[in-house]
C-alpha cells in the first residue's frame, strides 16, 4: 500500500468478493484511499458501513473488525478527533485483553501516542507502562513489538519536549532495527533525530540525518512524502524539518537531493 503505483481501485478490484477475505479487502481498499488522500468523509462513511458487516463474536473472529476499527482510528486521528481515535483504539485493546498481550501492547502504544498529542504526556507513558506489564520481559527485546514500543515512546518524549529522552529512545530503536533488519522504524527514527537537530538550530546535523532518511526511502522504494504510512507513526506537523528538506526549502536550499 505504501509503494504501489497502480490506482487504488484497480489494485483491489479482483479481491472484492463477499467472503471474509473480500470484507478485509474492502477495508484495505478504503484505507488505501485514505492513504492516497481520498475524500476523508467518504472514506469514513464506507469504513463505518464495513464495520457493521464485521463479525463481532469474540477474539477468534477479530481480524476484519480490528482492521476496520484501526482504519477508523486513523481517519479520526487525521481529522483531529483525538478522543474518537482513542475510543476506537480502546475497542481494539478490549478485543485482545486476556487473549493476546502482544496486540494489547501494540495498540496501547498508539493510545499513548494519541494521549501525547492531546498533551497528556504522563498519561501516555502510564498507558504504555501498564500494557507492558504482562508482556514476557525476555521476549520483548527480540520482537518487532520492541521497536514499535521504543519508537512510540520516542514520539511521546518528542511531543513532550523531552529531547534527551527522545534521542535515547530513537537511538535504541535504530540499534534494534540494525539487529532485526527493519528499515521502516530505522528511517522514522533517523528522521526523528533530524527533527531534534532542526529544533535546536543545528541545520547541518539535521540535513545529515534527513539525507540518511532519504537514502532509506530510496532503498525501501517509498516516496519521501509518504515515509510514514501509518498516521500514528508520523510526527506532528509542527516538526517540519523533514518536509522543508524534501521540498528543498530554507534552510536546506543548497543541500543536494
Amino acid at each position: 500500500m505504501f509503494m504501489f503505483t497502480t490506482s487504488v481501485d484497480e489494485l483491489f478490484v479482483n479481491f472484492l468478493g463477499e467472503s471474509i477475505w473480500g470484507l478485509r479487502s474492502k477495508i484495505c481498499h478504503w484505507r488505501a484511499k485514505h492513504f492516497y488522500e481520498g475524500d476523508i468523509v467518504q472514506v469514513e462513511m464506507h469504513l463505518k458501513d464495513l464495520l457493521l458487516q464485521c463479525p463481532n463474536t469474540g477474539y477468534f473472529d477479530s481480524d476484519a473488525r480490528r482492521e476496520a476499527l484501526e482504519a477508523l482510528a486513523e481517519v479520526a486521528f487525521c481529522r483531529g478527533s483525538l478522543s474518537d481515535a482513542m475510543h476506537r483504539l480502546q475497542e481494539i485493546v478490549e478485543m485482545f485483553e486476556g487473549h493476546d498481550t502482544r496486540n494489547v501492547l501494540w495498540y496501547a502504544v498508539w493510545k499513548g501516542v494519541v494521549a501525547s498529542n492531546q498533551g497528556h504526556h504522563d498519561l501516555a507513558r502510564e498507558i504504555i507502562q501498564n500494557a507492558s506489564g504482562p508482556f514476557p520481559f525476555y521476549a520483548l527485546p527480540s520482537t518487532h513489538t520492541f521497536l514499535h514500543k521504543s519508537y512510540g515512546l520516542a514520539c511521546i518524549e518528542l511531543n513532550a519536549g523531552e529531547y534527551d529522552r527522545a534521542v535515547s529512545h530513537f537511538t535504541a530503536t535504530i540499534e534494534g532495527c540494525d539487529i532485526q533488519g527493519h528499515l521502516d522504524y530505522k528511517a522514522f527514527s533517523i528522521r526523528g533525530l533530524g527533527e531534534i537537530a532542526f529544533e535546536k538550530g543545528d541545520f547541518a546535523s539535521a540535513a545529515q540525518r534527513f539525507t540518511e532518511t532519504l537514502s532509506m526511502c530510496t532503498e525501501m522504494g517509498v516516496p519521501p512524502r509518504k515515509l510514514h504510512g501509518i498516521p500514528f507513526d508520523a510526527l506532528p506537523e509542527r516538526f517540519e524539518g523533514w518536509t522543508l528538506f524534501v521540498e528543498g526549502r530554507s534552510p536546506f536550499m543548497n543541500v543536494g537531493m
